[in-house]
């Protein structure tokens, strides 16, 4: 039983480095074609083109002060050396190089072809390098040219150009600022005036005095403004508490107010009331003694309260005379707490409008103040700027000085054909190998034992060898019967002893026959099985149940000569087919007697081969074959074609599956299997081309073919050269062998 299908994955995984070794070998033509065609380009062209002389110019950056001292530091040096760099790359100089040296005129140059301003600075540009180091503040421009003495004098140009381009920009800049600067003081002068005119009007006008000029007034002011606010308080909290007086005596309760009298009373109404309670138990209401005490508690209570309403009296009498005090008291204090807020408000009244005043006249004395302040930084300015103006430096910022002059180069740089001939072999080399394992990476194609282990977990039972020819359409002139010491019919041979091992004991086998698809070569491996079963002593029948095939087959034409009855005939018969069913017959052959296989096949396509196949007809057709053969090939369809195979899976002891070397993709196998409900025994590599397969280094038996020549009586097949085995390749892809 096969093993279960594992992760499928492509050739190229899990690889040894022989196996890469190999795979690299069968793709060698294809490299060192790439690599032949690549060098050959590369190196013409540099052998066509003129010489290039390179000129290197090196100038040192330099950040000075005004005073002409070199300010450079570690810091700095990185940047400032990048920002020269890009100065000396950008467009805007070399317009200014190609301006300066008339370069668009130069013969030299152009090499004889008009040019305009723009198309000879994007030449320049083309032509220049300019090369910095991160660590140095030396920059070398590197220019290239077609004579030595052009390539020195534009390099040594650069520097020149820059300072005369940075010259006219500052003075440009310089001219700016200063229309730019007079016209923006004249501005700010009347935006000041007017900004502290209108700051005056709103501080009048929202009560906000600074003075005239002392900060005495304003503080004052504000001592004034707080002892005001002192009084004001004191007399509201006085007004306050004269108003709260005479609700507090209001509030103040009586209702606990008591005398001695009182008390007294109230301890003898108690007294009665508990004697009142003692006799209600024992004597009726109208006992004289229930009277006595009734009469003697209606007197008390009358005095009760006559006496608690004296008290309380009493207590209000004196709680209005005492809130009558405390209000006139508290009055006296509001009344001395107004009077000084009103003196400290008519104080600060007069104080503001002091101060109003001269903060209206400050306004007039800050213009005066302002234009005179105004007039001085003006002149000081003016006369600061006329010294720094004489005094400044051109080299004032970041400037570059000429330290190493170039010099007219006595060797070319260019055309270099060794150089550009190793970098084109490199590049296309590794090109190549790109190439060779994308092919490889993408290659689904099923054609080694290795792979159908792996991937799917089956077994090879052999691999047929690719014949110069088709099968012949007898079954007397099959290869394994005309040419037993064949290549073909040793492997032949080989794959139906390995077939012959499935029987595990049995006198008569049979075995399944199947592929992804039509074309795989199915019918002449079922073909080729049968009769090296026969040539090894073995009856053999072949049945073929690919009834819904339209076109002529293999098997089809041998019935169509060997005068068997129809293999729809023997399906359809009711009756007895013993009579029907043909023994094996004898060849004719040199040594002796040999037994041909049989064809059990249709002459003409099937309407209906559904009924046949899944009815009981094949299951006794293959009972009776059972009984007079050893061994029943049945060449089923196609798995991907049609579902027959999955069905007469079920009736056969085993089934083989035919792959078709080369051809057959991991994802068609991938999906017959899948539709397969048995095991696949094994699998069968049809149409191998040995001299190829062995190129390629498998590793297995057919890589060693070429040392057991001596075995076999054909031509040997030989390793074909490159393009014989693409002319191979190229007239398989168009034939098909027919299945």
């Amino acid at each position: 039983m096969a093993e279960s299908p594992r992760d499928l994955s492509f050739e190229m995984q899990r690889m040894s480095a022989r196996q890469i070794w190999f795979l690299l070998r069968r793709h060698l033509p294809m490299v060192l074609g790439i690599v032949t065609v690549c060098v050959a380009v590369v190196t013409f062209i540099q052998l066509r083109l003129p010489d290039q002389y390179e000129a290197t110019a090196t100038v040192q950056v330099e950040l000075n002060d005004a005073n002409g001292s070199n300010q450079a530091d570690a810091a700095r040096n990185q940047q400032r050396v990048a920002n020269e760099a890009r100065i000396y790359r950008s467009q805007a100089l070399a317009e200014q190089v190609v301006k300066d040296l008339d370069l668009e005129h130069n013969a030299t140059f152009t090499a004889g072809t008009p040019m305009t301003a723009q198309q000879a600075t994007m030449q320049l540009m083309a032509q220049t390098r300019v090369v910095s180091a991160n660590d140095s503040d030396f920059i070398d421009i590197v220019v290239r040219e077609g004579t030595p003495q052009l390539a020195a004098r534009v390099a040594n140009r650069y520097v020149e150009s820059l300072q005369k381009l940075r010259s006219n920009r500052r003075q440009t800049w310089r001219d700016g600022v200063t229309r730019a600067l007079a016209s923006e003081s004249a501005r700010l002068g009347g935006e000041v005036e007017k900004a502290e005119r209108a700051v005056a009007e709103f501080r009048r006008a929202h009560n906000m005095p600074i003075g005239a000029g002392s900060a005495e007034d304003y503080q004052q002011m504000n001592r004034i403004a707080v002892e005001e606010a002192s009084a004001a308080a004191m007399n509201a909290a006085t007004a306050q508490r004269s108003a709260s007086a005479a609700s507090a005596a209001q509030m103040r309760t009586v209702a606990g107010a008591t005398s001695p009298v009182v008390d007294a009373l109230q301890r003898q109404y108690d007294d009665l009331q508990r004697e009142r309670s003692q006799l209600s138990v024992a004597l009726g209401a109208n006992h004289p003694d229930r009277q006595r005490v009734e009469a003697q508690l209606t007197q008390v209570r009358t005095d009760l309260d006559r006496e608690r309403a004296a008290v309380i009296s009493a207590e209000r009498t004196k709680n209005s005379t005492d809130a009558g005090r405390e209000q006139q008291l508290a009055g006296g204090e509001a009344r001395a707490a107004a009077a000084r807020a009103g003196q400290l408000q008519a104080r600060l009244s007069t104080l503001a409008a002091q101060t109003f005043r001269n903060n209206a006249n400050n306004v007039d004395l800050s213009v005066l103040d302002r234009r005179a302040e105004v007039a001085r930084q003006a002149y000081l300015t003016t006369a600061q700027r006329a010294q720094t103006v004489r005094s400044e430096l051109e080299t004032t910022g970041v400037n570059s000085s000429m330290v190493s002059a170039a010099t007219a180069p006595l060797i070319p740089v260019a055309p270099a054909p060794k150089k550009m001939a190793l970098a084109a072999f490199v590049g296309s080399l590794m090109l190549a190998l790109l190439i060779v394992f994308c092919i490889e990476m993408f290659d689904n194609k099923l054609r080694s034992g290795e792979q159908l282990h792996r991937l799917f977990g089956l077994r090879t039972f052999a691999m047929l060898p690719l014949l110069p020819r088709e099968i012949p359409m007898t079954t007397e002139d099959n290869p394994v019967v005309t040419e037993p010491q064949s290549l073909f019919a040793e492997v032949a041979r080989t794959l139906t002893s390995e077939i012959g091992d499935l029987a595990a004991g049995r006198e008569s086998q049979s075995v399944l026959v199947t592929s992804p698809l039509p074309g795989d070569g199915k019918s002449s491996v079922a073909l080729t099985i049968a009769a090296a079963a026969v040539s090894m002593g073995r009856s053999a029948v072949v049945v073929d149940l690919d009834l819904r095939r339209p076109g002529p087959s293999i098997l089809r034409t041998i019935q169509g000569t060997s005068g068997m009855p129809d293999l729809v005939e023997l399906l359809t018969r009711t009756g007895d087919m013993q009579q029907l069913i043909p023994a094996a017959k004898a060849g004719e052959g040199d040594a002796a007697a040999e037994l041909a296989p049989v064809v059990l096949s249709t002459r003409e396509p099937v309407r209906n081969p559904a009924s046949l196949i899944q009815g009981w007809q094949v299951a006794r057709l293959l009972n009776d074959l059972h009984d007079r053969f050893d061994l029943v090939v049945i060449n089923a369809p196609a798995i991907l074609a049609v579902r027959d195979a999955t069905t007469l899976s079920g009736i056969a002891d085993s089934t083989v599956m035919v792959v078709h070397w080369g051809k057959t993709t991991v994802e068609q196998l991938r999906a017959a299997m899948q539709l397969l409900h048995t095991p696949v025994a094994g699998a069968v590599f049809n149409q191998v081309d040995y001299p190829e397969h062995a190129r390629r280094g498998y590793g297995d038996a057919v890589q060693f073919y070429m040392g057991s020549a001596s075995y076999y009586s054909d031509g040997f097949a030989r390793r074909r050269s490159w393009s014989q085995g693409l002319r191979d390749r190229v007239r398989h892809g168009f034939h098909r062998e027919a299945a």
